[in-house]
């Protein structure tokens, strides 16, 4: 049993580093408006490094009586294009979150992203608009197995 995870997840390594070595010869840096279900709204700073197939996003929110720290990781399963200048890819990724104010509490999820991408200038300048439906079974102290939302977020990405 083992084995055969281990072969799966070399596998698909593999194929993802292959798949994301494609646009840029280093990295990827943005930034991103993002939401947990259309309500709190924040923003996040985006790296990916063309070699590994996992996007890394860390940021936070400031709103009325409220605010917090997110990180999310995503793995890209899956990317394609679907006509010049637009892109598509699809995701699994962890999700976790961070209150500091009123009180604290924490949020750990997993999430799915889907998104499409536009490239106005070549393979330089990437901006996206992804939807992640996510669940979270442990927040604010307490794990509740119903907790399901969605992660909204517009942004840009430039590749070096």
């Amino acid at each position: 049993m083992k084995k055969k995870l281990l072969l799966a997840i070399v596998v698909l390594l593999a194929v993802g580093t292959g798949a994301f070595a494609m646009k840029g010869n280093g990295f990827a840096i943005g930034a991103e408006v993002t939401s947990t279900n259309f309500s709190s709204w924040g923003g996040m700073l985006n790296l990916h490094f063309t070699n590994v197939p996992l996007h890394f996003a860390i940021g936070g929110y400031v709103e009325s009586g409220s605010s917090g720290v997110d990180l999310k990781i995503d793995y890209w399963l899956l990317h394609g294009n679907l006509i010049s200048g637009l892109d598509w890819y699809m995701g699994i990724g962890g999700y976790f979150g961070a209150q500091v104010q009123p009180s604290s509490s924490l949020s750990l999820g997993v999430r799915v992203p889907f998104a499409l991408q536009i490239w106005p200038m070549g393979e330089l300048l990437e901006i996206f608009i992804e939807l992640a439906p996510a669940w979270i079974p442990y927040s604010n102290g307490a794990t509740s197995a119903g907790n399901i939302g969605i992660q909204p977020a517009i942004g840009f990405r430039i590749w070096f």
